[in-house]
């Protein structure tokens, strides 16, 4: 046992000399240790600042990029003006429509002695005044009532009428209008030859032409003041 021991020591003994015979030339051929150099005053702060210049340097390089916040213009407000426009409302009176007048047909009379033969609300009277604005009397028909004519032969109406009312014809004012019968030739309205007064006298013709076909035929006219129709005069003949 104590053998074992010895010879356990030997072999640690000769390994240790063997690494250190191998260090040793290692150790012989490293370089003396040089002496530190001191540097001067300048050349120090020449360092430094150097140093701090380049450490400056990798901050602003290594530095997270400062954000800038660049503020957008809010868009300029337009004022809005609200013009008023006046609305003006117009109230018309409401108009009440006046009632019709359906104008009573004008008294027409037959003066004793004539030719007449029209008829009317009057009496044959020696006085053919009405005291009515708008009335007239029959005073002669030419030709006669009744004639015989030939077919297509042409001739004129001749009726004289007084002026019974207390209104004066003006000429201008009362239209002679063929109304209803046998058509007449030329113009259906025309206007009085002249003025009449009260108590005065006209005499207003027609041309009529005889139709073809034998027959009685009768023609109406009316005077006419404004939209009132008075005094309305017929007349009759014969075709054989």
């Amino acid at each position: 046992m104590k053998g074992k021991r010895i010879h356990r020591k030997i072999i640690w003994l000769g390994t240790a000399l063997f690494l250190l015979a191998c260090v040793s030339p290692l150790l012989a051929t490293s370089s003396p240790p040089q002496a530190p150099q001191v540097l001067s005053p300048e050349l120090m702060g020449t360092s430094i600042a150097q140093t701090a210049a380049a450490a400056q340097t990798q901050t602003v390089v290594y530095a997270p990029p400062t954000l800038t916040p660049t503020l957008t213009p809010l868009p300029t407000r337009t004022p809005i003006v609200f013009t008023s426009t006046p609305t003006f409302i117009y109230r018309l009176p409401t108009l009440t429509p006046l009632p019709t007048w359906t104008p009573l047909p004008g008294i027409i009379i037959q003066i004793p002695g004539g030719t007449g033969g029209a008829g009317g609300n009057g009496t044959p009277t020696d006085s053919p005044f009405t005291d009515r604005e708008w009335t007239c009397a029959i005073r002669g028909k030419s030709p006669p009532m009744g004639t015989v004519m030939k077919q297509g032969e042409g001739f004129y109406v001749s009726i004289t009428l007084m002026n019974t009312g207390t209104r004066t014809w003006p000429y201008n004012s009362v239209d002679f209008i063929y109304q209803s019968g046998l058509r007449i030739e030329g113009k259906k309205i025309q206007d009085l030859p002249r003025t009449v007064a009260p108590g005065k006298e006209i005499t207003l013709q027609s041309l009529l032409v005889a139709p073809k076909q034998p027959g009685i035929y009768n023609t109406v006219w009316t005077l006419k003041v404004g939209n009132n129709p008075f005094c309305g005069m017929k007349y009759s003949f014969k075709v054989d």
